[in-house]
C-alpha cells in the first residue's frame, strides 16, 4: 500500500521470484494493475484505489496530498482504516492457497488474512525508520530537533520516547482491533506500526546496509539485503524519451528536480524556485512535474529547461549534475545508486529520516520545505556543485550500491522459507 516508492520494490522482487519458478502475486491498488502485469507479475486488486478515496472524500489528489502532509493521522483515519474491511476481503481472496505472505508496513489487512488463514508472513521493510529502533532512533517528522537529541543520548531514553509514541499512536487503530474481534482473532495490544508488523517470519530490510544495519532490537530473523530497484514507467521499458535524450545530449549535465509520485500532486513553489535557482547558477535543468502539471509548467520549457511528467530515474539520474528531491525511499535509492550529489527537501513521514541518513553518508544537503526558496536552493546547490567532497563521496556510495541486488537477496530468503514450510 502506498505510492510508487512502495510498489516498485515489490515488482522487482516479484519479477525475480517469477523467474525462479515461484507463483508471486502482488495485491495492490487497481490503478497499478497495468504496470504490475506489464512487468510480468500476477496482479490481484487490493482496495482502496485512489479513485475510491477521491470519490468518497470529495477531494482531488492535490487536496489529499496536502491533507496527508499537514496532518499525518489523516492517512490512517481517512485513507487506510475506513477501508480495512474491504481490504481484508480482498486479501482473503488473494491468499487462497498461498504458502507465504510478504507484507508491507501499511498492509494491515494482509497480516489479518495471514493470521486468519494460519499462513506465515515476513515483513518487508523498505526504509530503516520503520524498524523504530532505540539503537538507531529515526528522525520523526515535525520533531527533528528532539530526534537528534535522542540520537545523541543512547538507546535507553530513545526506547522510552518510542514507547510513549507507540502508546499515543495506538489509539488510531481501534477500528483494526474491532475488526479483529469480529473476525474471531485473539485481541492484541501490539501497535500495528511498531511490533505488530512483525511475526515469527521476521523481516527483510529491502534497502542498503549503508543506511542502517541490523540492530539488537530488530525482530529475529532480520536480513538487510539491499535496494530492490525498478522504475519502468509503463512496467516494462526503462529507456528515456527521445526528446529528453536529445536534451541531455545537447549540453552539460543538468540539475534534475523531482517530487516522486505523491508530493508531486501538490508541489507548491518547488519547481518554480528550482528553475530560477538553475538560471541563477547558469545550469540547465530537468523538471519532472507529473502528468497533471505538464501544462501548468509548459511555459518554462526552453533550450535550457526540459519539462517532463516522469522519466526512469535509473536512466536519468546518472546524467544529472545534482538531484533535488523530496527524500522518498524509492527516489533516494535511485539517487544514491546514480553517484550524484543530492539536495533533499523532506516533507513528511519517512522523508526527514531518509534525508538525515543521506546527510550522514556525506552525499546530500537538506533544506526544510518551509525554507526552500530560489535563494536557499541556489546557495545549497552552489555548495554541492562547488565542493569536490560531495561528488567524490556520492561516487563511492554509488559504486557500493551498484554491487547490491536486494531483489535477489530477498528472493533467496523467500525460497529458503518456502523450503522450510514444505513437508519432507
Amino acid at each position: 500500500m502506498g505510492s510508487l516508492g512502495d510498489l516498485h520494490p515489490f515488482i522487482a522482487l516479484g519479477r525475480v521470484l517469477r523467474g525462479l519458478g515461484v507463483n508471486a502475486v502482488i495485491a495492490c491498488s487497481p490503478e497499478y494493475r497495468a504496470k504490475v502485469e506489464a512487468a510480468g507479475v500476477t496482479y490481484h486488486p487490493l482496495r482502496p484505489g485512489f479513485d475510491d478515496i477521491q470519490r468518497d472524500l470529495g477531494m482531488d489528489r492535490a487536496q489529499l496530498t496536502r491533507a496527508v502532509v499537514k496532518h499525518s493521522p489523516f492517512l490512517f483515519r481517512k485513507l487506510v482504516l475506513p477501508y480495512l474491511g474491504a481490504a481484508y476481503e480482498d486479501m482473503m481472496r488473494a491468499t487462497e492457497g498461498a504458502e507465504l505472505i510478504l507484507s508491507s508496513s501499511l498492509a494491515f489487512a494482509a497480516r489479518l488474512a495471514a493470521e486468519k488463514r494460519g499462513i506465515p508472513w515476513i515483513a518487508v521493510v523498505l526504509q530503516p525508520m520503520m524498524f523504530l529502533s532505540s539503537y538507531d532512533p529515526p528522525v520523526i517528522s515535525g520533531a527533528e530537533s528532539l530526534s537528534a537529541l535522542l540520537r545523541s543520548m543512547g538507546p535507553v531514553p530513545a526506547r522510552y520516547a518510542l514507547w510513549i509514541l507507540s502508546k499515543a499512536v495506538n489509539v488510531l487503530f481501534r477500528p483494526l482491533r474491532t475488526l479483529r474481534a469480529d473476525l474471531g482473532l485473539p485481541p492484541s495490544a501490539q501497535n500495528p506500526l511498531f511490533e505488530g508488523q512483525f511475526a515469527d517470519g521476521g523481516a527483510i530490510g529491502l534497502y542498503s546496509r549503508l543506511l542502517g544495519d541490523v540492530r539488537p532490537d530488530y525482530p529475529h530473523p532480520t536480513s538487510i539485503v539491499g535496494f530492490a530497484t525498478f522504475d519502468a514507467e509503463d512496467g516494462s521499458s526503462v529507456g528515456l524519451d527521445p526528446a529528453l535524450q536529445a536534451f541531455l545530449d545537447a549540453g552539460p549535465a543538468p540539475l534534475v528536480f523531482t517530487l516522486g509520485s505523491l508530493i508531486v500532486n501538490s508541489p507548491g513553489r518547488f519547481y518554480g524556485h528550482g528553475a530560477r535557482a538553475a538560471v541563477a547558477l547558469r545550469k540547465r535543468v530537468v523538471l519532472l512535474v507529473g502528468e497533471q502539471a505538464c501544462g501548468e509548467f509548459a511555459h518554462l520549457q526552453s533550450a535550457e529547461v526540459f519539462i517532463a511528467a516522469y522519466a526512469p530515474h535509473s536512466a536519468l539520474f546518472p546524467r544529472a549534475a545534482a538531484i533535488i528531491h523530496h527524500g522518498g525511499i524509492g527516489t533516494l535509492a535511485q539517487a544514491l545508486r546514480s553517484g550524484r550529489p543530492q539536495l533533499i527537501v523532506p516533507y513528511f513521514a519517512d522523508q526527514p529520516d531518509n534525508a538525515a541518513r543521506a546527510l550522514r553518508l556525506g552525499v546530500a544537503r537538506i533544506v526544510p520545505p518551509g525554507r526552500f526558496s530560489t535563494a536557499s536552493a541556489s546557495r545549497h546547490l552552489a555548495r554541492l556543485l562547488g565542493e569536490d567532497r560531495y561528488l567524490e563521496q556520492a561516487r563511492i556510495i554509488g559504486e557500493a550500491l551498484s554491487a547490491e541486488d536486494g531483489a535477489a537477496g530477498a528472493a533467496r530468503i523467500v525460497l529458503d522459507r518456502l523450503e522450510e514450510l514444505r513437508p519432507n
